[in-house]
């Protein structure tokens, strides 16, 4: 199998006319061809195989080789770049693969421009990544080789998954530094180590992209292929927030759950990284990164008990190691004045506690054996005795009338006051006094004229107002962040702004407007911003003085149409 080392371009391979070089790396050269069947551009990519290599590990490569082509060959996926044809060689000993022309920046130039990307605008894209990696995991196909130059963004904004199905090359024959499986920057532990990789090897490699697109920086630096292996499989990656001061924890959480050491911690599927994305655009809870904390988080989230046992544990093992007695004498003086006890937080805490116990005790007992003082008497105060009237019978009241000489008759009263009382002395009887007869009024001898009424002009009523009319509307609908209105006439009467966590039940929101009397035209108007759906509905409506309506806005199944339902 023969070698393509020169850096002249082939005027043809196979039945590809060769147009131009579209990139070169260290596994072979993408050219620009022309499929003269069909009339179509494609990329071309030539496998260069380096010297040293056995005839038999040759044999197994152009098996396997056609055997991974042709199941990428099967993917259709918006977001994976297919593939045409491949070859293993064995005929031109030149072995290729065809795929679909893509135009646009892959993004290992968007690195080199050294800007740090929004998270809010990359995330959309790392999910149609994380989308077409699910596709390609459940068909049983593993990537390897996710890195900044296999992904294109095409001018529409979407992106574009390269070299799905390309064997690697057999390394057990090379010796020369760089010629490693994938590229040693984005591997995960498990390709490091030489484990059994799954689809999880895909989303370690997807982290550390996303990682130096949000940073500039890789997650695991280093000049040589060794200390970049070593950093991988035993350090963790520089913290977001000190890289990104104003990165959103759920950010902080996915590159933290996509770069675990372990793949039991990463992510089970892609499938569910295209649901945390999904949830943290919507402004909800993370379902999956959101239940683990970060490797930094851990360290700073220890708990009391988890203290005291660290501490236990490095106590033991200074007693293991026996001090010198020179030592010895200066531990004396430089602990003489430490407690016995270790102070933790936990012991801290419990002291507190006991404190508070003590208080309570004490000011109990001393409540308990204080002398209670008596409670002062009050006074009471009695009212004088009260005086009530002695009715006289008619028999007394008839003597008690005389009649003097002029015939004037003399009145007396037919009540005596009576002292109420125990011990009351005997007093002497009351003289009365005669009482002045009142004066007669005189009667008027003729009534006077009644006066003619004046009269009085009423002024009409005013005409009756047209009472308006009242609506009252409610809305149910699953979108998670949107605006809706309702104008009259095109004057707003009623809007709402939509913004909640992720969930699949429906809201309704309701409220309520008057219309005057007559035909007035409603409009409703429905923008969702996830979904990107804007949606106008108008009608021509009649409105009776006071009537009060009921009106259901209904929006269909995949926000298709939008229709009113009218009630009394």
């Amino acid at each position: 199998m023969s070698s393509e080392g020169s850096s002249s371009v082939p005027p043809k391979i196979g039945k590809y006319a060769i147009k131009r070089v579209l990139g070169r790396g260290s596994m072979g050269v993408v050219y620009l061809a022309k499929d003269p069947t069909i009339d179509r551009a494609v990329a071309l990519k030539t496998i260069v195989l380096p010297q040293g290599i056995e005839e038999e590990k040759i044999r197994e490569y152009r098996a396997r080789f056609l055997r991974e082509a042709r199941a990428a060959g099967r993917l259709n996926h918006p977001s994976i770049v297919t593939i045409y044809e491949a070859d293993d060689g064995s005929r031109k000993g030149i072995p290729f693969i065809a795929m679909e022309y893509v135009e646009g920046l892959p993004w290992n130039f968007k690195v080199r421009q050294g800007i740090k990307q929004d998270p809010d605008a990359v995330l959309p894209l790392i999910r149609e990544i994380a989308s077409a990696l699910n596709y390609a995991h459940r068909e049983g196909i593993i990537h390897r080789d996710i890195k900044p130059a296999n992904i294109v963004q095409t001018p529409a904004g979407h992106v574009k998954l390269m070299d799905f199905g390309i064997a690697k090359v057999p390394t057990s024959e090379l010796t020369q530094e760089g010629q490693f499986l994938g590229t040693p920057a984005y591997m995960s532990p498990e390709q490091v180590t030489g484990k059994p990789l799954d689809g999880r090897t895909d989303l370690f490699s997807l982290g550390t992209v996303l990682y130096e697109l949000l940073t500039c920086k890789k997650p695991f630096p280093g000049d040589d292929v060794t200390i970049v292996g070593y950093r991988i499989c035993k350090e963790e990656p520089k913290p977001l927030i000190g890289e990104v001061p104003d990165i959103a924890p759920e950010v902080n959480q996915i590159i933290g759950h996509l770069l675990a050491k372990k793949p039991e911690d990463r992510y089970e599927t892609a499938g569910q990284l295209v649901e945390d994305i999904d949830a943290y655009m919507a402004g909800a809870s993370l379902p999956h990164a959101g239940l683990f904390a970060s490797p930094h988080e851990e360290e700073k989230s220890l708990s009391p008990v988890q203290e005291v046992k660290e501490k236990s544990e490095r106590s033991e093992k200074k007693a293991a190691s026996p001090p010198t007695p020179a030592a010895k004498g200066v531990e004396k003086k430089k602990n003489s004045w430490k407690s016995p006890v270790p102070i933790t937080s936990l012991n801290v805490f419990l002291g507190l506690i006991g404190l508070f116990v003590l208080i309570a005790v004490a000011v109990g007992f001393i409540k308990m054996i204080r002398p209670q003082k008596p409670e002062p008497q009050r006074e009471v105060v009695l009212s004088p005795p009260e005086r009530r009237p002695v009715k006289l019978s008619s028999l007394a009241a008839a003597q008690l009338r005389k009649i003097n000489t002029k015939g004037e008759t003399v009145a007396f009263s037919q009540s005596v006051p009576e002292e109420v009382g125990g011990n009351s002395e005997k007093t002497s009887p009351r003289r009365w006094r005669p009482e002045k007869p009142k004066a007669k009024t005189p009667l008027p001898t003729s009534p006077e004229p009644l006066k003619p009424a004046r009269h009085i002009q009423q002024t009409p009523a005013p005409a009756s107002r047209p009472v308006p009319a009242s609506v009252a509307y409610s809305f149910k609908t699953r979108i998670l962040k949107g605006h809706f209105e309702l104008l009259i006439d095109g004057k707003k009467v009623a809007a709402k702004t939509i913004h909640r966590r992720f969930s699949l039940r429906s809201r309704t929101y309701t409220g309520s407007f008057t219309v005057p009397p007559g035909t007035h035209s409603l409009t409703f108007k429905v923008t969702t911003k996830i979904q990107d759906v804007k949606k106008t509905k108008t009608e021509k409506v009649k409105f009776s003085s006071g009537e009060k309506r009921t009106l259901k806005l209904v929006m269909t199944k995949m926000n298709k149409r939008v229709r009113f339902e009218w009630g009394k």
